[in-house]
């Protein structure tokens, strides 16, 4: 199993290191190809198109055939989404950005779904803190080396080196499935649509769903109009790039002492303090103006959202069925594609109407607002620690 786990923390660490240098690039490209602030919106969407309605599928197919599979079918999807960035034109991009949504999904749902089965409460969080940990490394790297490559070089040059990454995700074939191994039987969608039903109908899992929508759906800015807002206060690409970087930097330091967070703060102050982050965050950086100021709130984005991913996955997997984390992982990752797909779209037609600045204010009330109806008015729909007797083999 620990070796099982490298290898997983090591591909999901690629995983998000071609994430981080393409999804900045991706709304630049098309801005150069001419296309308007809701297609690039439409663009930056498309990532999370064909997730949102694959995922209860995803979920159940990975508890059904297991992870090693589920990994493999992922890097091919993300080499496509790769190969296909190389050819410049709008359909291209739209098309590219679907594959890479499921790559990127197909990664995370099965890598979550492994740590989700693990016995002990107390080695989940803090093997979740791991996983997020890596993911946050390769999110600070990315950006920067995909600004980088694209200024001195050239956005082709930086989408090769993005394949060159998916391939190397082939080290998953080195997976000995033993936790989160096959199981026997004919695969049943209306079976996972029943758990789903279940699922959703606890209040509770519903209010930390809504607390990751919309955190998601705020962080969506990262990959669409922050980008854009960047260069027109007269930035080059590589300056975005380590930006961008240093709002993945500042969410990495926080990862490594996960588990020791879980053990000595409370769920609510936890989630309060990641609310606060996020909201004062993002809705500062539009009345900043300098570098080193943009680069101050960045910081304190990172760091709230560095806090909210591993409480969310933590509270979703106390909250699952132990015979089905996979689909839990996958009802999760549903909401996060909802939100990653509504968030680019509704937030370009409101820079269309009222701005580019419009689009942060708005994301910050929506995070204020659903953090205050949790903690304030339904402070009970936060979950307890979910015990597992008996390890699953």
């Amino acid at each position: 199993m620990q070796r099982n786990m490298i290898l997983i923390l090591i591909a999901f660490s690629l995983t998000f290191v071609r994430y981080g240098m393409v999804f900045p690039l991706v709304p630049l490209e098309a801005q150069e190809l001419g296309a308007s602030p809701a297609v690039i919106g439409l663009i930056v969407g498309a990532f999370s198109l064909l997730s949102f309605f694959l995922s209860i599928p995803i979920g159940g197919f990975t508890d059904r055939f297991g992870v090693k599979r589920m990994l493999l079918l992922g890097v091919l999807c993300n080499a496509s989404s790769s190969l296909l960035l190389l050819h410049a034109n709008v359909l291209c991009l739209i098309t590219s950005q679907v594959l890479g949504g499921l790559g990127f999904q197909l990664h995370i749902v099965s890598s979550q779904s492994f740590v989700a089965r693990l016995e002990s409460p107390l080695r989940r969080e803090r093997t979740f803190g791991y996983l997020t940990f890596t993911a946050a490394f390769g999110q600070s790297l990315g950006p920067v080396l995909g600004g980088i490559i694209a200024t001195r070089f050239g956005y082709r040059e930086a989408f090769l080196v993005s394949l060159l990454l998916s391939i190397a995700g082939l080290i998953v074939s080195g997976i000995r499935e033993s936790t989160g191994a096959p199981r026997v039987g004919r695969y049943s969608l209306m079976g996972d649509l029943r758990h789903a039903a279940t699922a959703f109908s606890d209040s509770r899992m519903l209010a930390v769903l809504a607390f990751t929508f919309g955190v998601i759906f705020t962080v969506s800015l990262r990959t669409s109009f922050l980008p854009v807002l960047l260069l027109k206060r007269g930035l080059e690409e590589a300056d975005v790039g380590l930006l961008i970087s240093i709002f993945a930097a500042s969410m990495t330091v926080i990862r490594p002492f996960i588990g020791r967070i879980f053990q000595a703060f409370s769920r609510k102050n936890m989630m309060a303090f990641s609310v606060v982050a996020v909201a004062f965050g993002v809705g500062l950086i539009p009345g900043l103006s300098s570098f080193f100021t943009t680069a101050l709130a960045l910081c304190l984005f990172g760091l709230g959202f560095g806090l909210t991913q591993p409480l969310s996955m933590v509270m979703v997997a106390d909250l699952s069925d132990p015979e089905h984390p996979g689909l839990s992982m996958g009802i999760r990752f549903m909401v996060i594609s909802l939100a990653n797909l509504l968030g680019p779209v509704l937030l370009g037609f409101l820079v269309e109407g009222i701005g580019l600045n419009s689009p942060f204010y708005a994301s910050a009330f929506l995070v204020l607002a659903i953090g205050a109806y949790i903690l304030k008015w339904k402070p009970g729909l936060l979950p307890g620690r979910r015990e597992v007797k008996k390890a699953l083999k």
